[in-house]
């Protein structure tokens, strides 16, 4: 064993060791920040969990979707008609929701098994807007386009009616999303994803079956994206079919590239960066004496777009790159 990688494997320890630390700070912190902190917390986990199966989707299996949306879309309606047309509780919605996503990643998958790329990505903007049109429909026949009105779920006999209650349990969905998706992508499953992005060829070459591989990843990641979609319903408190629109899609594609390719910890980092965006934009117009109020119109979307082309023009790698090579120089003096 060289002195390098000996010194590598006394390190890894201490590393684990500080970046446990830094996850029970992180998730600790917004319970001595306040109200608005653990809502913005909620919000940013959960839309952390459907960035998390979109970073792999569309980074470690290289299949850009834009279909979050319809998929969110797919578990917050099924919560809601569970809920208010059949009484059921969030738990047998999560379940139903996450099967119906499941077969819906399996229908676009068998749909798009001959394109790839921008066509799929075209494919996967169809099933967004049919989503959109079933889901206008039932809005408009159910509930008359007031949207289903959830009540405060109930969780193994446990009401989730406070925001503490709230961040305990999206922390653990968050954790068993990053745990799974860990898993799978550092097992030969996620390999083989890999490996049909960079090397298609190879991968026939060795036996690998990339129409099953496609099935696969789009049926796992589609009912991740659906179980957040059905606790956001709840979390929200009502459905409405204008909450799941393209522009939603967009959201969620902007964080996944901001994230990085299969990066999860990327893909949570950048959820809360998009969350907290609107507070970002009215503290700078407050510095510089600007009502928010009154001219903020348009300004988070048009944030969106430039950290969507920061992201897309790879910033993020390369200012880590510049802040690899700033450390290697002053550590040399």
């Amino acid at each position: 064993m060289s002195l390098e990688h000996a010194t590598r494997s006394q390190d890894w320890p201490r590393r684990e060791l500080y970046g446990v630390a830094a996850l029970v700070i992180l998730a600790a912190a917004p319970f001595y920040l306040g109200a608005y902190a653990l809502h913005l917390a909620v919000s940013g986990g959960l839309m952390a969990v459907g960035a998390m199966a979109l970073t792999v989707i569309s980074g470690s299996a290289g299949l850009p979707s834009l279909g979050s949306a319809a998929f969110l879309a797919i578990g917050a309606f099924t919560s809601g008609i569970l809920a208010t047309q059949l009484g059921f509780g969030l738990l047998p919605s999560m379940i139903v929701s996450a099967v119906l996503g499941l077969l819906a990643g399996v229908i676009v998958a068998a749909l798009t098994l001959r394109v790839s790329g921008l066509y799929l990505a075209v494919g996967t903007l169809a099933l967004q807007n049919v989503v959109h049109v079933v889901a206008t429909d039932l809005d408009l026949k159910l509930t008359y386009a007031a949207g289903f009105m959830l009540e405060d779920p109930v969780l193994f006999g446990v009401t989730i009616n406070t925001l503490v209650r709230w961040w305990v349990l999206v922390l653990i969905l968050m954790a068993l999303t990053f745990c799974i998706f860990r898993f799978l992508l550092r097992s030969h499953i996620g390999r083989e994803w890999s490996l049909l992005r960079v090397h298609p060829t190879a991968a026939a070459a060795l036996g690998i079956f990339g129409a099953g591989s496609r099935v696969q990843v789009f049926a796992l990641t589609s009912a991740v994206i659906a179980v957040a979609g059905a606790l956001g319903a709840y979390h929200i408190g009502n459905v409405q079919a204008d909450t799941y629109t393209v522009q939603l899609a967009i959201i969620y594609l902007t964080v996944a590239a901001l994230g990085g390719a299969g990066n999860l910890v990327g893909a949570i980092v950048a959820s809360y960066i998009v969350i907290l965006l609107p507070a970002f934009i009215s503290a700078a117009m407050g510095l510089l004496a600007i009502d928010a109020t009154s001219r903020a119109a348009g300004l988070e979307s048009v944030a969106i777009g430039i950290i969507l082309i920061f992201a897309l023009l790879q910033g993020p790698q390369q200012i880590a790159g510049w802040l690899m090579r700033w450390k290697v120089t002053h550590a040399g003096r």
